[in-house]
């Protein structure tokens, strides 16, 4: 983390486009924003759009705007994200949510800088700093053929990777204390851990990284007592309550269900190959998942690494509940 600091130290006194990468919940927002208080765009906006929560036929006006009675629901003028953003800094989160019909959009914006609203023929100047983020391997996706090599480039002048919490153990119990503290204060009560409680914490793989760090700590002053939290406030271990009744239990998921047969010696074009598989791989390992979790979409979506609003849409892609 020491190397992470002074590496988004050095990027905030540049104007480079970056890239941090890392798991959910290992902070990449707290990070890109300490990159823009860092700079000398320091007290102008900093606007966050989250390309994975918003739908793909919301997005670019998200983005860029629109006019009035540009489309259908369009009942007034709307600023984008990049207009907003002027003399500071746009955060585009899970970058690699966007799709392939927004990105040369995306990159023809950043190479001429300048936006157009959607229902508009008049280019408006931009000037932003666009910092980006996102759990997936970008460089791999890009081999994949499922984002764009020239907006990677544009974008990637630096890469930054945040570790997960589980990389970094030394600092559970420092941020644990940290995160009770404020709890403590804005409820003006006075609480401390006991040994065993620390000792679960740091011993914990932490799949949610800090959020999940932050949300646990949180749960377990509330239910402490006497100002302590104990272990068992943690509520650590795995609880019958996480699984479903019996009676409930989903049908164990057939391992060949879904699977897409190809003839290699047909002449089916590998992009059409890689497609087909990648989807039936994907539906598979999200009925696997659902499964597990008995259809819980929150821990689904910790388990995948991908926020709630995109695991909900994946889900409705493939005809999943």
């Amino acid at each position: 983390m020491d190397e992470v600091f002074v590496m988004l130290s050095r990027v905030a006194k540049t104007e480079l486009s970056s890239i941090l990468v890392g798991e959910t919940g290992t902070g990449k927002e707290l990070a890109a924003r300490a990159i823009h208080e860092g700079s000398p765009r320091k007290g102008r906006p900093f606007v966050v759009v989250d390309c994975g929560a918003i739908s793909e036929s919301l997005i670019e006006s998200e983005l860029f705007g629109h006019e009035k009675g540009a489309f259908t629901g369009a009942d007034q003028r709307r600023i984008g994200a990049f207009e907003a953003a002027s003399g500071g800094t746009v955060f585009l989160d899970e970058l690699g949510e966007l799709s392939l019909d927004l990105q040369p959009k995306l990159l023809r914006v950043l190479e001429r800088r300048e936006i157009k609203r959607l229902g508009s023929t008049t280019l408006i100047p931009i000037d932003v700093r666009v910092i980006c983020a996102t759990h997936r391997d970008l460089a791999s996706m890009v081999g994949d053929g499922r984002f764009r090599e020239d907006l990677y480039y544009r974008l990637a002048e630096v890469i930054v990777r945040l570790p997960p919490l589980r990389a970094r153990r030394e600092d559970v119990s420092m941020l644990a204390q940290h995160v009770l503290d404020e709890h403590a204060a804005s409820e003006d009560v006075s609480l401390h851990f006991e040994p065993s409680a620390i000792e679960s914490l740091e011993r914990w793989s932490w799949p949610g990284n800090v959020r999940e760090l932050r949300n646990v700590v949180r749960s377990a002053a509330l239910l402490a007592s006497g100002g302590v939290v104990r272990a068992a406030d943690l509520r650590l271990s795995p609880r019958p309550s996480q699984a479903p009744p019996p009676s409930a239990a989903r049908p164990e998921v057939d391992a060949s269900a879904d699977v897409v047969s190809i003839d290699l010696a047909s002449t089916v074009p590998i992009q059409e190959a890689r497609e087909r598989w990648t989807e039936a791989l994907e539906r598979q390992y999200l009925q696997r998942v659902l499964a597990r979790v008995g259809g819980d979409l929150t821990r689904a979506a910790t388990e995948t690494g991908v926020h709630r609003k995109s695991l909900e849409r994946l889900l409705r892609r493939h005809g999943l509940s």
